[in-house]
This record gives structure tokens, sequence and C-alpha cells, in this order.
């Protein structure tokens, strides 16, 4: 009966001990996973004009469990920091906010609600906002000419 018992267990500690691994493995990686997915990602694209070699940079900042809120801020400013300063920067809310396009200094932006260029801009560039309806904005995504972010 002891012997019986003995087996029993060994069988039981051969076959439970590495589910039981398996799964706290599996579990770590899908906590920490979803631990890191509410932590934002920051992107920035610096466009550089041919006229008078002055930079403007398009920053982005996502965050949710999926990235799927995003905030979009156009700065002369390239410090790596994602600060949001309303009086200095033009910015914009929600996923694929635009596309555009450079022209030497010049900035075309097609979006579907035109955001405020504020007084402290601070750029040589010009700034074109082109307000579009969904269907053209999703033409677009097909228009080599222009670039979404």
């Amino acid at each position: 009966m002891i012997e019986l018992f003995r087996v029993l267990l060994k069988m039981v500690f051969v076959i439970v001990a590495p589910i039981i691994l398996l799964g706290a493995v599996f579990l770590y990686a899908v906590f920490s996973e979803f631990a890191d997915s509410g932590q934002p990602t920051h992107k920035q694209l610096a466009l550089i004009s041919r006229d008078t070699n002055s930079k403007l940079y398009i920053k982005t900042e996502n965050w949710g469990v999926n990235g799927d809120s995003q905030l979009t801020i156009i700065t002369p400013e390239g410090n790596v920091e994602f600060e949001i300063d309303s009086a200095k920067q033009i910015i914009f809310r929600g996923l694929q906010p635009f596309f555009y396009k450079q022209s030497n200094d010049t900035l075309i932006l097609c979006v579907s609600k035109k955001a405020v260029i504020p007084k402290n801009f601070n750029s040589p560039w010009t700034i074109i906002q082109k307000e579009i309806d969904n269907g053209k904005m999703i033409d677009l995504r097909r228009n080599y000419e222009y670039k979404g972010i």
C-alpha cells in the first residue's frame, strides 16, 4: 500500500509539476505584457526645409491597452520630451488625424477637422490645413503624394 502511494505521488509530481510550471510561465508572460501595454509610446518625425534649412517636428503619443488613443503635435522644437503646449504647438487628437505633404518650407495637411494654429507658433514654415470628408481621407491612404503618420 505504501509502495502504491509512492508510485502515485511520483506520477503526480512528474505530471502536475510541469503543468504548474508551464502555467506560471504563461501567466507571467500574459500579465507582464498587459502591464507594459498601458505605457505610452512616442514617435517623432523631423521635416527639413530645403529653402531655410529649418526643421518642423511631428510628434505622436499613443497609449491605452491597444494603443488606440493618440495625441499628435506639430512643433518647431525638437526636444526629445513629449510636452504639450497649446500656446506654441498645433495639437491634434485621435488616431490618424491627418495626411501631410511637404513642399520646401510649406506643410500641407489634409484634416477632418482643422486645428488651431497658435499665435506663438514661431516657425518659418507655412502650415496649410485642408478640411476634407471621410471618403477623401480614405482615398488619401492610396495616394503616395501624401503621407500618414
